[in-house]
């Protein structure tokens, strides 16, 4: 680490991972002036390993705030325990070695060189990684702060469209605390279309088209006139397949502006989400503790949009036309729409919030639409002088988590599993939230998918923000067999389709090195592993500019194979204990009930067990247990036996008691030895391979034994069961 961290302070925090092999590596490491604890489990390829919101570059830029800036925060989350991160302001470069998995990089304008004013509005910020990463970022004036996350240059879509939904600003306390955005370019030669529905205070004219060219780098900023709002404003790019990326907000803002009692002022900022992002249907998360509710508001993105809001049809909006509503009962909303819309939720002011200790402050967070979830995340809080976990200064921090009905069991935080009996139900999602610590870092893991947003409040001040997404584009729709990802039988056969634009040529990469083109394929990966589905979408009628692509992890798992074992004659007053696996996390159903991953049986009956392993993978066998009487009535021996005559050298018999047979019921297996009267072995054999005694001497007809009397000593067995029995006795020999 550069000499330069003297001037400016760093914190490193702890993670601790879900750890699927239950294989836990705890290294310790300490550096001098810092104590410094780190946990590193290894995770290897499982279900939770889909792609989610994280990348090696981000640009992006910060929006003017109440006053000069404070201080900065970026909270990293590295998907590797190693990486290297370099931040970029204009001349200003600084690489950091990232030794845990979450970090967090806080510049203070009073502790020296770099001061917080140098990543000021007017300039662009570039992050990159040499591992991926995700990032928030945090500004923080005097009583004044927000924070976002920032989408990596490589998940922001070709040619995008955005919508900007945010509020008006405010001017009463004195100061220009406007409307606000600002475009950043990606690439050279963006050509950035707005059509504003606010003037701003220099170059836009509401509902007139403005032009301007960037390159990498570069921006163009808009503060709109004092009381416009820009929400609803569009932009988008006229110059072949470009990228850049806009954020939102304003500078210091009341959200109500209609209710006196409303008097805390505070900065918003946010990423806008791209189109090709958005939905149409939203679930807001009630902040705790705001008892009198919170704002949110819907932008349209096309004509004729219906809003519909718990069932309710609520507005008809047109493109870029905006829907401000409040929500009095701090519950959760569901904003359905026939058309993809922009749905922002609002803090309110400590002052009218309802919150008992008066905590809080407006702050914006743009809202996932339902279907952009993720399957992990990790994140941490940062702190302020306002937001702070110094027991004076009262702050309270919160995630809050809206999750599949029915898979709440997957949930998983630090590898505990979450306690969600208190989450409530509403538009068939689960939503909860859970109270925080900001001394430390956090992993949010579930198969099935997740949205997550964290947000702080102190007195004057507060932060909101979604974490991350996969940000599936939707421009394009993809539908799987069975709606299913995943398989437990590498034999399954998927179909994969994709819909979109008439003329779209759909090119298939499925991982495993093979490809297909055509709109609907299927493919059979007949081994165990994870695979990276991707399709990549053209569209020839857009002179090549609009071209997208949707990746989806595809998971193989190996089935929890194992055999009871065949059909089994027991004998009685026999215990026999089936145990045919013991998989870590694996559920058992078996015949008589049981759960465990054995089960102990004394009675005749079909046997069958069902396991089902961690990826819910199911398996099953049967057989049928019988129990027998094994004792000697079992045994049917003879006393008796009349083996064939030698006559002129020819043997006769009358097929009759020709063998000295036994008859066997539970016994397979037979070891046998014949003595004479002298105790000389007449004949020693093994059944099945060998035949009962014949009369003769090794059973060879050329030597035959006299009449009288012969002993036998039998040890009968059960192959299947190893039950033993030994019998001896005697039998007479008449020919």
């Amino acid at each position: 680490m550069s000499s330069k961290l003297i001037n400016y302070k760093i914190k490193l925090f702890s993670q601790t991972y879900i750890c699927t092999n239950s294989e836990n590596l705890r290294k310790k490491y300490f550096l001098i002036g810092l104590l410094i604890c780190f946990w590193f489990v290894q995770n290897p390829l499982n279900a939770q390993t889909n792609v989610f919101n994280d990348g090696k570059e981000f640009r992006f830029c910060f929006l003017d705030n109440y006053f000069t800036f404070e201080k900065i925060s970026f909270v990293i989350h590295s998907k590797t325990p190693k990486n290297r991160v370099t931040v970029t302001c204009a001349t200003y470069t600084e690489t950091f070695n990232i030794w845990g998995r979450d970090t967090q990089i806080n510049y203070f304008r009073s502790s020296g060189s770099p001061l917080a004013s140098l990543f000021n509005p007017s300039r662009s910020i570039l992050i990159t990684a040499l591992e991926p990463i995700t990032l928030m970022a945090m500004n923080n004036a005097l009583n004044s702060t927000d924070m976002s996350s920032i989408i990596p240059t490589e998940k922001i879509p070709n040619n995008p469209i955005y919508y900007i939904n945010t509020i008006r600003g405010d001017q009463s306390i004195g100061l220009s605390n406007n409307s606000l955005f600002t475009v950043v370019a990606l690439e050279d030669g963006v050509r950035i279309n707005i059509l504003p529905t606010a003037d701003s205070k220099t170059s836009l004219s509401k509902n007139l088209l403005f032009q301007v060219t960037l390159n990498k780098g570069q921006l163009y900023r808009a503060q709109a006139q004092d009381s416009q709002s820009f929400a609803g404003t569009k932009i988008w790019n006229t110059s072949g397949c470009k990228k850049f990326a806009v954020f939102e907000g304003a500078m210091c803002s009341f959200v109500d502006y209609n209710n006196t009692s409303c008097r805390g002022c505070d900065h918003l900022y946010n990423q806008t989400i791209p189109l090709q992002y958005l939905g149409n249907n939203y679930t807001t998360i009630p902040f705790v503790g705001n008892l009198d509710g919170y704002n949110y508001q819907v932008t349209a993105t096309e004509n004729n949009t219906n809003i519909i809001v718990d069932g309710n049809l609520v507005a008809i909006l047109n493109e870029g036309e905006v829907l401000k509503s409040r929500e009095a009962a701090n519950n959760s909303v569901c904003i359905q729409a026939n058309k993809k819309i922009s749905v922002t939720q609002l803090m309110r002011s400590g002052g009218c919030n309802g919150h008992p200790n008066s905590l809080g402050n407006p702050s914006m967070m743009a809202l996932l639409p339902d279907n952009q979830t993720t399957t992990q995340v990790g994140f941490s809080y940062t702190t302020t002088s306002n937001i702070s976990n110094n027991s004076s200064t009262p702050s309270e921090f919160y995630l809050g988590i809206v999750a599949e009905k029915g898979k709440l069991w997957q949930l998983s935080l630090n590898s505990a599993r979450i306690d969600t009996s208190r989450f409530s139900e509403k538009c068939g999602k689960m939503i909860g939230t859970l109270t925080m610590n900001p001394s430390l870092n956090y992993f949010l893991q579930s198969k099935t998918g997740f949205q997550a947003y964290i947000y702080a409040m102190g007195r004057d001040e507060s932060y909101a923000t979604a974490l991350s997404s996969d940000y599936v584009n939707n421009e394009t729709e993809l539908t799987f067999s069975d709606n299913k990802l995943s398989s437990c039988d590498s034999s399954y056969q998927f179909t994969f389709k994709a819909q979109s634009d008439s003329l779209a040529i759909f090119n298939w990469s499925f991982g495993d090195g093979s490809s297909a083109v055509g709109d609907s394929v299927s493919k059979q990966y007949n081994k165990v592993g994870t695979f990276n589905l991707k399709v990549a979408i053209q569209y020839p009628n857009n002179a090549g500019c609009k071209q997208d692509s949707i990746s989806k992890t595809i998971e193989i798992y190996k089935k929890p194979y194992f055999e009871l074992g065949k059909d089994s004659l027991i004998c009685k007053g026999k215990l026999i204990t089936f145990e045919p696996s013991n998989l870590p996390k694996a559920t058992y159903l078996w015949s008589n009930g049981s759960t465990s991953n054995k089960t102990t049986l004394n009675a005749s009956q079909k046997v069958w067990v069902r396991v089902t392993d961690s990826n819910n993978c199911v398996y099953s066998d049967t057989l049928q247990l019988t129990f027998i009487s094994c004792d000697s009535n079992n045994l049917i021996i003879p006393n008796v036996f009349t083996p064939f005559k030698l006559l002129n050298g020819n043997s006769q018999g009358d097929e009759i008691n020709d063998f000295f047979e036994v008859k066997m019921i539970g016994f397979d297996q037979l070891r046998g030895f014949i003595y004479n009267r002298w105790g000389e072995i007449v004949y020693e054999f093994t059944y099945p391979e060998q035949e009962f005694w014949n009369g003769c001497v090794n059973n060879d007809i050329s030597r035959p034994c006299s009449d009288g009397t012969y002993y036998y000593i039998y040890e009968f067995t059960n192959s299947a069961t190893k039950f033993t029995k030994k019998v001896n006795g005697v039998v007479r020999l008449i020919r």
